[in-house]
């Protein structure tokens, strides 16, 4: 019997594991390959819905399942965290017993690591979890005015856009409640533009302009202090603040980091096109978990596990895995709180978007719905 392991029950993994759950299925039912999912986790959570609950969007129901009802038939469903990852040895070590494994895909995601910014934690708000969305939107309904500060503490982080959607969400949100004159919006980010990439960063920022919204670049934010409401930047700039709303520090899995097989920040080092965690043909890493120079979004992580299923679905029937990832990813942009526009990227493009319009807007509310049959449990996608 083959067994194939995957390590993470976030969109990637789990879909991962649900893509090849379908294309093993008479394998499975005759023994002949075991499909393993080890996750921590009960919930499985659509992280997306988190930057809409504070603005009545979603709720929070919307944004969980439970991970068993989530499964295809024939997964094994490992309710443990992973605590170490033998790559050589082909082990993995949970917190409760070693399994082995003929083929890896690990799908970590990130973690936070809020003590690399001292008073962070204490002093700011994110949309990063459920507790910390629900914290917010309680803050909001009883923000009436002052300074709001949106803005990135470090590269990377995932979902590159979501710091500009929740600035933009929050000029509508107070539109909507008469009290925008009272409230000022503020923009910063650790690079001299407001987006990776000059191009979307130039329409962004004339959008700043339009919306009457300030923005401070090139700021990288070293320390908060609480006690005067004010961020400080590695060169003692300073932002005040009554509200702060702040990306924090991304890093790996802890256990990447325990395992040894990331980088200083935790990421793994992923062939860019075959997905394989380098020198390893039968360990593959995809989502947020990677060292690659893409997006850190869903998108991505889902266009990974249909290269990733697919190689091992030719690798297991005897052909050569030909399957690639072009560095493809895009998402719906939410432009207010009910616009959006489209931004799309691959590695032979840069990233590029399309003009706001309410279609978008509605599509990722029908995409809100879809996401559990679409990519958690892709039988929509016509694997199957």
């Amino acid at each position: 019997m083959k067994t194939i392991a995957i390590v993470g029950g976030g969109s990637g993994g789990l879909g991962t594991a649900n893509r090849l759950a379908y294309k093993f299925k008479n394998e499975i039912k005759a023994g002949n390959i075991k499909i393993i999912l080890i996750e921590g986790s009960t919930k499985h959570y659509y992280e997306p819905g988190f930057l809409e609950i504070p603005f009545n969007l979603l709720t929070k129901e919307n944004t969980y399942r439970e991970e068993k009802n989530m499964l295809a038939k024939g997964i094994v469903l490992v309710n443990e965290n992973a605590v170490n990852i033998d790559l050589k040895n082909q082990i993995i070590q949970t917190t409760n017993q070693k399994i082995n494994y003929d083929y890896i895909i690990i799908a970590t995601g990130t973690s936070y690591d809020y003590d690399a910014v001292p008073g962070l934690k204490t002093g700011t708000e994110n949309f990063h979890a459920l507790e910390t969305s629900l914290k917010l939107k309680a803050t909001l309904n009883k923000f009436k005015k002052g300074n709001i500060v949106v803005g990135v503490s470090s590269l990377p982080y995932k979902c590159m856009p979501s710091p500009i959607e929740t600035v933009f969400m929050l000029n509508d949100f107070f539109l909507k409640y008469r009290q925008r004159e009272s409230v000022n919006i503020q923009y910063f980010y650790p690079i001299p533009m407001a987006f990776p990439e000059k191009g979307v960063s130039d329409a962004i920022m004339a959008k700043f302009q339009d919306k009457n919204i300030e923005s401070t670049l090139n700021f990288q934010l070293d320390s908060v202090d609480n006690d005067k409401h004010e961020l400080i930047s590695k060169t003692g700039d300073r932002i005040k603040f009554d509200l702060a709303i702040v990306v924090p520090p991304h890093r790996g899995s802890r256990v990447i980091d325990d395992s040894g097989i990331g980088d200083k920040m935790g990421w793994i080092d992923t062939d860019a096109y075959k997905l394989n965690i380098k020198s390893y043909d039968n360990a593959y890493a995809i989502g947020d978990a990677t060292n690659l120079s893409v997006s850190k979004s869903g998108s991505v992580a889902d266009a990974e596990s249909i290269v990733v299923s697919n190689r091992i679905y030719e690798e297991m029937g005897d052909f050569a895995p030909h399957t690639l990832y072009d560095g493809s990813g895009g998402a719906m942009v939410l432009t207010g709180l009910d616009k959006a526009m489209m931004i799309g990227s691959s590695y032979a493009s840069k990233p590029s978007l399309t003009p706001e319009s309410y279609s978008f807007y509605w599509l990722k509310v029908i995409y809100n719905n879809l996401y559990w049959n679409l990519t958690a449990n892709p039988v929509l996608n016509g694997v199957e």
